[in-house]
């Protein structure tokens, strides 16, 4: 590349990355949107419908909407397009389900199961339940595990005696209830983990050769980087190998990128595996600016985790 015109385009990359910088003031990332899931495969776990099942999963919503999340019921964003009251689902359907949900888009699944029991002392004729509640948190775009946590080998208090079915599910349900709440509380101050706000997130204009350097890490200009880490594939069609490069450095100068990884690229089509911080409204946003400041004609599609670049030939 000539002399002149990259020193033109690093000049352009400066501008466009401090435009990002500095312009307007910084917007606060949402948090993520969670569902909670029970998974009831396992024929020894507590099935779906049970009285047990619905006063633990709504433990676990109710903690986790106290400690600032959205989280939205499973039936109500799915029904349009699964059974309700299906039973003894596996993880691979509570995540193509998840997946699936496109108002709103959902960005965690928290998915748990509960395995209830009562055993008989071998001393006595006391009769103590156990309950084991195991949770994990799970990326709906990309399937990264964000974290686990697991109660069990709590010590009970005994059952009445002559406690039927009746009694059994009461007693047993408010200890798994409780048990969900020590899950929940665990599982939240792990996404809390996960999403919390990052300093120095942002490479900006530094990272690219010629270009003006970008606030210290910390300092009044700068903006923490908080939400939650989200992959996408970002593809680019129809453009030339310099239009690709240049692409490249202003997606590396973007608020709160992460890091990015080519997948695959030709003479005509380039796509990335692109990790950032930013929700897909704020990374649209720069990629239609993008195209603008490199003053290549094109539209942005976006679906899924998928932005899609199509360079518009003129004459």
């Amino acid at each position: 590349m000539p002399p002149i015109r990259a020193a033109a385009r690093h000049a352009a990359l400066a501008a466009f990355s401090l435009g990002l910088l500095f312009a307007g003031p910084a917007i606060a990332q949402p948090k993520p949107t969670v569902v909670v899931m029970g998974e009831d495969a396992d024929e020894d776990s507590v099935p779906r419908g049970n009285r047990i099942f619905q006063r633990v999963i709504a433990e676990l919503s109710e903690t986790m909407n106290l400690r600032g999340y959205n989280v939205y019921d499973e039936t109500a964003v799915a029904m349009g397009f699964t059974q309700a009251n299906r039973v003894r689902r596996r993880d691979a359907e509570l995540i193509e389900v998840a997946r699936a949900v496109s108002s709103p888009p959902l960005d965690v699944v928290a998915v748990f199961q509960i395995y209830a029991s009562a055993s008989k002392s071998a001393y006595s004729d006391i009769v103590r339940p156990e309950v084991r509640i195991p949770g994990r948190l799970l990326n709906v775009r990309t399937g990264q595990s964000l974290g686990a946590f697991e109660v069990a080998g709590l010590q009970l208090p005994p059952l009445p005696q002559g406690c039927d079915r009746e009694c059994l599910l009461e007693r047993v349900g408010a200890e798994a209830k409780a048990i969900a709440g020590d899950v929940a509380a665990a599982l939240t101050a792990k996404l809390d983990g996960v999403v919390a706000p990052r300093r120095g997130a942002e490479p900006g204009a530094a990272a690219v050769p010629g270009a003006v350097a970008a606030p210290v890490a910390g300092g009044p200009t700068a903006e923490a980087c908080g939400g939650l880490p989200t992959a996408y594939v970002v593809r680019l069609n129809g453009f030339s190998a310099q239009e690709v490069q240049a692409a490249e450095e202003y997606m590396a100068a973007f608020r709160c990128y992460e890091h990015h990884r080519p997948v695959r690229a030709g003479g005509a089509a380039a796509e990335y595996w692109y990790e950032t911080r930013s929700d897909s409204a704020r990374l649209g946003r720069n990629l239609r600016l993008m195209l603008e400041h490199m003053s290549a004609p094109g539209q942005v599609q976006f679906s899924g985790n998928t932005f899609v670049l199509s360079r518009v030939a003129t004459r």
